[in-house]
């Protein structure tokens, strides 16, 4: 919603005459503009009020000054800034809804060694304009899917609500969560190993759960695997990063399997087979590939994508 709609909204909103609004904000915030103005106003100004005036309007009205004050910023701003200060007041609404109905969790790199005032700083300021402004268009992206997906699986009641409010607000936002919105994200076991037959919900080994795209397992059960190991650093798959895999026994001799060797713990290789043998192959020259026969080996799943731990 421009700027020019939003002021028209307040007005209409409120009940009040355009005479009226020019009043209060004489008698309440002593500021002194005739309805004409307020009128130019609300009908696509060339030059939208300054702040002061924008959050008094909003106030006297009703509406939410903060909203105004951002949307007067978008429409004086250089056409190619304006898509930039669009999106990031998208987020602020959002933001501001879901901190209105659920304050928003937030986990803090080096939290035991903060105080409590540090805390709570750092929390705020994540929760702010300011934050959003610093992170660039997939940052964004990231940040809401993270903040919509946590309330799918924690609340549902706040979740549907955001989506009523979605679907009742400025159209922008709508589009905005629009893909998580028809592509519901999956959530799947973390583990940190994984033996052959073991059903995932009876896994000791459960680290928590992370989401993925349903579209990766396409169909199939799936879980993510905590790498061990150094044996596919060629597929740049190091210890400590994270594979989503999809349950299945076959796999081609291209894809990368999660493989377990005598009910062992398993592994991620290459799988070769030839006759009642089977070539396991790893990624780094530093192994050798093994021979393995086939009767001993159980294909767990394939390798669907790899969450790679930052450097």
């Amino acid at each position: 919603m421009n700027y020019a709609n939003l002021v028209d909204e307040y007005i209409k909103k409120s009940g009040l005459s355009l005479a009226a609004i020019a009043e209060k904000l004489q008698k309440d915030k002593g500021i002194k503009i005739d309805r004409s103005y307020i009128s130019k106003l609300r009908n696509n100004p060339k030059y939208p009020a300054t702040d002061e005036i924008n959050r008094a309007l909003a106030e006297v009205t009703g509406g939410d000054p903060e909203k105004l004050v951002m949307a007067a910023y978008i429409e004086r701003a250089p056409e190619e800034v304006k898509t930039s200060l669009k999106k990031v007041s998208i987020y602020e609404n959002f933001l501001k809804y879901i901190l209105e109905n659920k304050p928003l969790d937030v986990e803090l790199e080096n939290d035991e060694e903060m105080s409590e005032e540090e805390r709570k700083e750092a929390i705020d300021y994540v929760n702010s304009p300011e934050f959003l402004a610093t992170l660039d268009d997939e940052e964004l992206d990231n940040f809401l899917n993270d903040i919509v997906d946590d309330m799918y699986f924690k609340d549902k009641d706040t979740y549907n609500k955001l989506i009523n409010f979605l679907e009742n607000d400025d159209r922008t936002i709508n589009e905005a969560i629009s893909s998580f919105r028809t592509n519901p994200m999956l959530k799947i076991p973390v583990l940190g190993q994984i033996a052959a037959g073991q059903p995932l919900d009876r896994i000791e080994y459960n680290e928590g759960y992370t989401l993925v795209d349903p579209s990766l397992l396409k169909g199939k059960d799936g879980f993510a695997l905590k790498v061990k190991g150094d044996s596919m650093t060629g597929d740049r798959i190091h210890e400590g990063d994270m594979v989503i895999v999809s349950l299945q026994n076959e796999v081609h001799p291209h894809e990368i399997a999660v493989v377990s060797v005598n009910g062992e713990e398993a592994t991620l290789k290459r799988v070769k087979k030839q006759n009642d043998v089977v070539m396991l192959l790893p990624s780094n020259p530093s192994y050798e590939a093994q021979l393995v026969p086939a009767s001993q080996v159980q294909i767990i799943g394939k390798v669907v994508e790899v969450k790679f731990w930052p450097a």
